[in-house]
C-alpha cells in the first residue's frame, strides 16, 4: 500500500443532521446512513452531493483499519460505524462523518482505550480479537471492555453496523453510585465492571427475552450526543442508567477473564442464578447438560465459595422459598412442599425444622401474627 493512501481523512459535515432528520430507533438511523452515503463509494464522482447536485466532497481514501485513531471528547461520546462488504466504512460522531475504504480482511493494531467502551451490534456481525481469541458477536449483542482489556477489531467483509458508546471511568463511577437498584443481576454487572479495572476482562451480554426499547434508548443517546442542546448531559445520564437497567433485567451476562478466580466466580454466579430459577426441579445432571462441566466440578465450586454441597445449597434455596410462601400465601403445607420440589411432605417437614428450628406450621403462625 502506498504512503499517500494512508493520509489523514478529513471529517465532513453530517448532511442528515443538517436536514434535521429524526429516527425512531438506532436501526433506522444506521439503515439511513448506509443508504445516504453509499453512493459516494458506488459512484466515486467528485463534486456530487445529494441527488446529483453540487455539494461538499467527502475525502475517501483506501487505508488500513486502525480503531485506535478514534478520538473521544468529553466524558461521554458515541460513534456509529456502518460497514460495507466492499471494505467501505461510514463513521458518524459528534465531530462529523468520516468515509473510508479498508483493505479486507483487515485487522487493526492491538490497543487499549482511555475510556470504557460499550458496543451494540445493530446489524450483521462484528468481530474483535479479545483475550487472544477472535470472537464474533451477532446482531443484538452488547460487549463492554475497560481500559485494561487490550483488543483489536477485525473486518472480514460483510454488511454490518455497530454503535460504540464511550464513557470515562469517573463518569461511569458516578452513574453507578447514583443508581439505586439492588437486584442480584444488577449488582453482578456493577461488580464485574469494577473487576475490569484490575484485570484483563470483558463483559458479553446476550438478550434473554425481548429487550424492548433498547433501539430507542440508543438512538436518543446518539441524538443527544450529536445535538448537544441544553439539558443534553442530564438526558444522557438518565438514558445510560435506563440502558444499564435494561441490560441487567433482559440480558444474560458473561464475564470473560484471563484470571482463573474470575472465571470460577462467573460460573458460580450463573450456577446460583440457574438454581434459583429452577429450584423445584434442578438436578446435577441438568447442570451438566446446561453448562457442560462434570457435576463434581459444581460441588467443588459451591464448597469453595459457599461452604455447601450442591444438595445442601438446593435445600437452602428451597426452604427460603417455602418461608416466603408460608408468610405470603394461603397455600396448604402440602401444596407448598410440592411447589418447592418435595413430594414427600414428611421429609419437607423434617428438613424445614432442621434449618429453621421450628416446624412450618409454627413458622406460619409466627409470621402471620
Amino acid at each position: 500500500m502506498k504512503d499517500e493512501k494512508l493520509k489523514m481523512l478529513k471529517l465532513q459535515p453530517d448532511m442528515l443532521r443538517r436536514e434535521k432528520r429524526s429516527f425512531s430507533g438506532i436501526e433506522e438511523r444506521a439503515a439511513e446512513y448506509r443508504r445516504f452515503y453509499r453512493k459516494y463509494f458506488l459512484q466515486g464522482e467528485p463534486g456530487k452531493g445529494q441527488e446529483g447536485q453540487p455539494g461538499e466532497d467527502p475525502v475517501v481514501a483506501k487505508q488500513s483499519y486502525y480503531a485506535e485513531n478514534r478520538i473521544m471528547e468529553g466524558s461521554f461520546a458515541t460513534l456509529l460505524c456502518v460497514y460495507g462488504r466492499d471494505g467501505s466504512l461510514c463513521s458518524v460522531s459528534r465531530q462529523g462523518v468520516r468515509l473510508t475504504r479498508n483493505d479486507l480482511p483487515g485487522q487493526g493494531k492491538y490497543h487499549r482505550h482511555q475510556y470504557i467502551e460499550v458496543f451494540y451490534v445493530i446489524e450483521g456481525c462484528f468481530e474483535q480479537i479479545l483475550l487472544g481469541e477472535r470472537r464474533r458477536f451477532s446482531k443484538g449483542e452488547v460487549v463492554i471492555t475497560d481500559q485494561n482489556c487490550e483488543h483489536a477489531d477485525y473486518l472480514e467483509g460483510e454488511d454490518a453496523a455497530v454503535l460504540f458508546l464511550w464513557l470515562l471511568p469517573d463518569f461511569l463511577d458516578g452513574l453507578l453510585k447514583s443508581y439505586e437498584g439492588r437486584d442480584d443481576l444488577q449488582q453482578f454487572l456493577f461488580h464485574a465492571l469494577e473487576r475490569q479495572k484490575r484485570e484483563q476482562s470483558f463483559l458479553e451480554l446476550k438478550a434473554q427475552k425481548d429487550a424492548e426499547g433498547i433501539g430507542e434508548l440508543l438512538e436518543s443517546l446518539v441524538a443527544e450526543d450529536c445535538g448537544r442542546l441544553p439539558g443534553a448531559r442530564e438526558i444522557i445520564r438518565g438514558n445510560l442508567i435506563r440502558l444499564f437497567h435494561l441490560l441487567c433485567t433482559s440480558y444474560a451476562l458473561q464475564l470473560h477473564s484471563s484470571d482463573q478466580e474470575s472465571k470460577e466466580r462467573v460460573l458460580l454466579y450463573e450456577l446460583e442464578r440457574y438454581i434459583r430459577l429452577h429450584a423445584d426441579r434442578v438436578t446435577a445432571a441438568e447442570l451438566e447438560e446446561s453448562f457442560h462441566y462434570h457435576r463434581n466440578y459444581y460441588n467443588l465450586l459451591l464448597k469453595k465459595y459457599k461452604g455447601k454441597s450442591f444438595r445442601e445449597y438446593v435445600q437452602e434455596i428451597r426452604i427460603g422459598w417455602a418461608k416466603e410462601l408460608l408468610s405470603g400465601t394461603e397455600l396448604s403445607l402440602r401444596q407448598i412442599a410440592a411447589r418447592v420440589g418435595y413430594e414427600n411432605t414428611g421429609f419437607f417437614y423434617r428438613l424445614f425444622e432442621r434449618q429453621t428450628g421450628m416446624p412450618p406450621g409454627e413458622y406460619r403462625r409466627r409470621e402471620g401474627s
